[in-house]
Order: structure tokens, then sequence, then C-alpha cells
């Protein structure tokens, strides 16, 4: 039997650092399906990473997308699934949606930039069933109110930064700290604001290029088909509208068209071998 301390530190060093391939996330439920027996305390893990003031923006949103990943290999019969976690998700999604869209706990970085992320996994997981109406319902409105906060704090913010340069541009004292202000700022790497926080360049750089690949691999499952040529048929059947007078006209129209071709491919033929 594993130990359940390196078992835990395992599974926190795969949330850690869990990317947008699909490789990443089925990597990390797959350890946590094999040590299913520890699943309240791997479930854990994945509240306290949330929890934590040193997870990063993206690693937040990493979790979440890795949530329905998980969901669904979580839903398989028999002994590849383990409905239990499926139910802690369940149990713990108010929580889980707080700690994803929440920010960090150390000053506050990309507070609600996780809004579309959470919100687009809570309807993935409504549709499979995961989540019901009346939760989804509720978990929609704390995301609009989170929303409005950051819209709200953003304007503030703006009005603030506008003031500031207001008072600088005032007397020489303020021109002079200013320019050392920002000769200082430039030796710094470039950081952008979130809500009044700062944010790290590579971050956003990172944010990018996994929603890059996550738009990639959307686009990729769209074209997916299950190979069942008789479902694809009876899907087919169920989706064709009756015929009807319409439908005959049509028909008899374009036999006239393909009878008149055929005149006109033979008469062609005709004049040929004279």
């Amino acid at each position: 039997m594993a130990d359940p301390f390196e078992v835990r530190l395992r599974f926190t060093s795969l949330l850690t650092h869990l990317s947008a391939s699909t490789t990443s996330s089925m990597k990390t439920a797959t350890y946590a399906l094999k040590h299913r027996d520890m699943d309240e305390d791997l479930h854990s893990c994945i509240l306290e990473s949330l929890d934590s003031g040193s997870t990063s923006m993206n690693t937040r949103a990493n979790i979440m997308w890795f949530l329905e990943h998980f969901c669904d290999m979580a839903m398989k019969e028999g002994n590849e699934g383990h409905i239990p976690y499926v139910d802690m998700v369940r149990r713990d999604i108010l929580k889980i949606v707080t700690g994803v869209v929440g920010g960090d706990r150390k000053g506050g970085n990309g507070m609600g930039a996780n809004i579309k992320v959470a919100r687009k996994v809570v309807d993935a997981l409504k549709v499979k069933g995961v989540l019901g109406e009346e939760l989804v319902r509720n978990i929609e409105a704390d995301l609009k109110k989170k929303e409005y906060e950051r819209s709200k704090s953003l304007t503030e913010e703006g009005g603030k930064d506008e003031e500031e340069e207001k008072a600088a541009s005032q007397g020489k004292e303020r021109d002079r700290k200013q320019e050392h202000k920002d000769k200082y700022a430039s030796s710094r790497p470039k950081e952008s604001k979130s809500n009044g926080h700062k944010v790290d360049k590579r971050a956003i750089e990172q944010r990018i290029e996994e929603d890059r690949e996550r738009n990639k691999r959307l686009r990729e499952s769209v074209w997916a088909v299950n190979g069942d040529d008789e479902e694809e048929l009876n899907k087919l059947w169920e989706e064709t509208s009756d015929l009807n007078d319409d439908d005959y006209a049509i028909a008899r129209e374009e036999a006239d068209e393909r009878a008149q071709f055929a005149r006109y491919h033979r008469a062609l033929l005709l004049e040929a071998g004279r």
C-alpha cells in the first residue's frame, strides 16, 4: 500500500503542474482514480490548492478545466470510474468556484479573471448531469455578483489613476519623484494591472497560449464521430422531414434535367460518330 503522505504530495504536484493539454488532465485524473481508497484526502488536495495563496491564476483555471475531465472519467462504469469523486465535486462546487474566481489570497492577483472559465466548466458539468439546475442558478448568480464587483472595482481604480496623474503633474518636486519612479519601474519586469494588483507578464502570455490550445482542441472535437454508422443513420432519419408535394415536384424537375442532359450527351456522341 502506498504511503498516504506521499500520495498527497504527488497529487498536489500534479495539480500544480496542470496545463491546457488533455494528457495532463488525464494523467492527474488517472492518478486520483488509481488511489480511490484515499478519495476524501485527494479531493481535499484540490480544495487546499485553490485555497492556497501561492496558487496562481492560471493554475486555478487549469484545475477548473481538469474537473470536467475528472468527472468524465469518474463517471465510467465498473472499476474504471469512481462515483464518490463526482459526489464530492457536486458537494463542494460552490467552494471550488469561489476558489477559482477569487484570485490569489496574497495580493488578489487576477481577481475575477477566471469567471468565464468557471462558467464554461459549470455549464459543461450541467450538461453531463453532474450539477442540477438549481445549483447552477446559484453559481451563476454568484458569478454575476463577482462580475459586477470586479467591474466596479476596475472603474474606481481607473478614476484613482486619473487623479494620481493630475496630482503628479503639479510641481517640479512631483515631476522629479515621478521620473525617479518611472526609472525604477523600467528596471523591473513588465507587469500589468488587474484590479489594482499586478500580474506577471509571463503569466498573461502563458494564459493566452493555453486558451489557444483549448480552442484548438474544441475545434477538433467538433468533427469527432463515434464510428457508429447505424446511430448516424437513425439521427439522419429522425431529423429528416416527411415527404410532401414539394419534394415530389423537386424530384420530377431533377429527373427532367437529368433526362435532358442524357439526350444532349447522346446527340453529341452521334454527331461525333458521323
